[in-house]
This record gives structure tokens, sequence and C-alpha cells, in this order.
């Protein structure tokens, strides 16, 4: 099964971002949406592996990190839009302390690879995508879309653990991704 690590938004924020997205008509066709089940930030990917594998992973993950500090707080705010060549997404950066979220996505990745996993880097980028442009995507859709979203603010949240998770399958939920552990990497106050 194809595993990755990621940072699932709690359903407030993501309730928040599918409002935000909703404030804006887009006629069938004109995108491709991300399902709720899959709004979610990579952080790196395993490729495929066994399910003890992936548990592993979480337990070694578990043993090391240090969840003592507060966690990074975060929030959703403007829009990343066609911003790399060749790459037709539509995300939500991520903003307040996304350094701290950069430092433990290498963090991670590095203590994955120093066991002897393979670990694909290349996913990690501090915002979420939802949608991607079609070869149908017309002009003033996307630019009402990007004028839209570039006024979003979400509210904060605190990041205080990550996912491993893998792509459920099936048709009866296509497109949603099923959290398999969540492993803290730090200590929410009270």
């Amino acid at each position: 099964m194809h595993v990755s690590v990621a940072v699932v938004p709690p359903e407030h924020v993501l309730d928040d971002v599918e409002a935000a997205l909703a404030r804006t008509p887009v006629p069938a066709g004109e995108l491709d949406r991300v399902p709720r089940g899959s709004l979610m930030i990579p952080v790196f990917s395993l490729g495929n592996v066994a399910r003890p594998e992936a548990t592993r992973v979480a337990d070694l993950l578990r043993a090391t990190l240090d969840s003592s500090p507060p966690p990074a707080r975060v929030r959703f705010a403007g829009v990343w839009a066609l911003e790399a060549q060749g790459d037709p997404s539509i995300a939500l950066p991520l903003v307040g302390e996304a350094d701290r979220l950069h430092d433990l996505a290498r963090t991670l990745s590095t203590l994955v690879a120093q066991h002897g996993w393979y670990v694909d880097r290349r996913r990690w980028a501090p915002r979420m995508t939802v949608a991607s442009v079609t070869a149908t995507t017309s002009l003033p859709v996307l630019e009402h879309l990007v004028a839209d979203l570039e006024g979003h603010e979400g509210p904060p949240w605190p990041v205080a653990s990550v996912a491993l998770v893998r792509p459920r399958l099936g048709a009866d939920d296509p497109g949603r991704w099923e959290v398999l552990d969540e492993v803290p990497t730090a200590t929410v106050p009270d």
C-alpha cells in the first residue's frame, strides 16, 4: 500500500476551507476539486510499504520525537495558484509558524531515511492543494477564484501531530485517505 506522512488539518479548519471555496461558484468541469477526505499537507512519501512497516515507522517517530514543546501554530492565508511551471494546482499557503513545520518535515524525513526506509522528500511544501485547473478551465473562473482566495484568512490551529495515511481503495469512497496512525509532535497546552 502507498503510505505517506502528512499534516491533517482539524475539522473546523477544513470547514473553513470548504466555506471559502464555496463562495466562488465554479461551473462543472472548470476545476478538479480535491475531495475533503484528501485535504492534507503531504510531508513525505514512503512509497509502497506493508502495514507492519508503516506501524514500525510510526513507532520510530513516536519513540524518537520530543513532543514536549508547544505545537507550531499556523493558519491558511492567501492563495498559491499555478506558481510553478507545469503545476496546475491551486493551494492555500500556511502562515504563522510555518518555518517550524519546515524544520519538522526535514527532521522526520531524515530520521526515517536514517533507519533504512525510502523517503520521497519532494512532496513537502507549506501549502495545501485544494484544486487543479483542467483543460476546460476558463481564465475568468480562475481569476475570480484566485481573487476570492487572496483575501482569505483561516482560523489558527496547533499542529500537534502528523499522520501516516494511505489512499482508500474502493468505489464507495474515491479520493479519500485513511489515517493509519497519528504521531504526536507537540503537546497542546490546556
